[in-house]
């Protein structure tokens, strides 16, 4: 079952890039992958990348029919700036606000950031139920937004989204 998007799916721009500190796992692969009909998922992460064992055991837990890769921000920027990404209805997932600001500062064109799942860690702020930003995460998307992207909260796309202003 569908269900009714807070917006509309053609006027989606692709790739989606998403924060979640969890990577994968059932909002991402099925609240998001099946509601929009994505073809793929890139897991940008550098730390991800290194480790072998849990980029296997991530890959492992998507179904077949969802291509999944993983590679470092530097290669996810470059092949974005290639358009590797265009001709696909692709979401590109981030660990971090900052690695959000590397992406971005290594060249990828970004424009809108959704912040999807960033969980209490030790010095964080609840900003959302979902959403709980340290002061690093702050700093980041503050120059985010002076870069003139556009941030937005968005657990589901059912969602309304919730606009990040700092």
């Amino acid at each position: 079952m569908k269900l009714a998007l807070s917006w509309k799916k053609d006027k989606l721009q692709f790739p989606l890039v998403r924060v979640d500190d969890r990577l994968l796992h059932g909002q991402v692969i099925v609240g998001w992958g099946s509601q929009l009909s994505l073809t793929g998922l890139v897991l940008a992460s550098d730390r991800i990348k290194s480790d072998v064992a849990y980029a296997s055991a991530l890959k492992s837990i998507v179904p077949p029919d969802l291509d999944v890769t993983i590679e470092t921000l530097a290669s996810a920027s470059a092949n974005w700036t290639a358009k590797e990404y265009n001709e696909s209805r692709i979401m590109i997932v981030l660990e971090s606000a900052g690695d959000a600001l590397k992406l971005f500062k290594s060249g990828a064109p970004l424009k809108k950031l959704i912040l999807g799942g960033i969980h209490f860690r030790e010095g964080s702020e609840e900003f959302l139920p979902y959403i709980f930003l340290s002061r690093w995460d702050k700093v980041a998307l503050s120059e985010l937004l002076n870069q003139g992207i556009r941030i937005v909260c968005q657990d589901l796309p059912a969602t309304k989204p919730t606009p990040y202003t700092g």
